[in-house]
């Protein structure tokens, strides 16, 4: 910005400068409100979702695949709860999965401390809420809407498609190197 402003002032484009600051400030400001009211439509929805139950209903019917994913978990209901609807949140595009998962750690860690289940149950949330797979990228999709696009949800599948193979490459890699750091420790 400094190297800008210094290039302006010496080429005596000063007007140009300010004027486009001007510009860029109020386009960012028409940017904000337009994107408050989708997120307010989208965190109502979310707070419905779990309000009525549907978001521990996703997660209870979710629990074959959670058990599986989280060995570490199995039989552990209150943590395994709590991070499939902190995935499933994500999955669904919602603002909850940070404050849900940040929740599904604490749980992990108060069930096994700092033993190998749980830090290995906490690795495998981390790579599933941060590869990104989302079949529905509501705040992405905000933001292309907020900006005029005529098609601001033909990104979904696109997403969803790398999030997938994201997570599944996540998965994979911490599989892999789990194991041979495993098997290094038995040396």
């Amino acid at each position: 910005m400094l190297s800008g402003c210094l290039v302006a002032v010496f080429t005596g484009n000063v007007d140009a400068m300010m004027t486009s600051v001007l510009d860029g400030i109020s386009a960012a400001v028409e940017l904000v409100v337009g994107l408050i009211g989708v997120f307010c439509l989208w965190v109502g929805i979310e707070k419905l979702a779990e309000e009525s139950g549907l978001i521990d209903v996703l997660a209870h019917r979710a629990d074959p695949v959670f058990s599986r994913l989280f060995p570490g978990l199995r039989g552990k209901r209150k943590p395994l709860g709590t991070v499939a609807a902190s995935v499933l949140s994500n999955v669904f595009g919602l603002s909850s999965s940070t404050p849900l998962g940040l929740k599904a750690m604490s749980e992990i860690k108060e069930v096994f401390g700092g033993r190998p289940g749980g830090l290995d149950s906490m690795a495998r949330l981390v790579i599933l809420n941060a590869a990104g797979f989302t079949i529905f990228p509501s705040g992405v999709i905000a933001l292309r809407a907020a900006l005029g696009s005529r098609a601001p949800a033909i990104i979904a599948g696109p997403t969803a498609l790398a999030g997938l193979l994201a997570t599944v490459g996540g998965l994979l890699a911490y599989g892999v190197l789990s194991r041979r750091a495993g098997s290094g420790d038995r040396r």
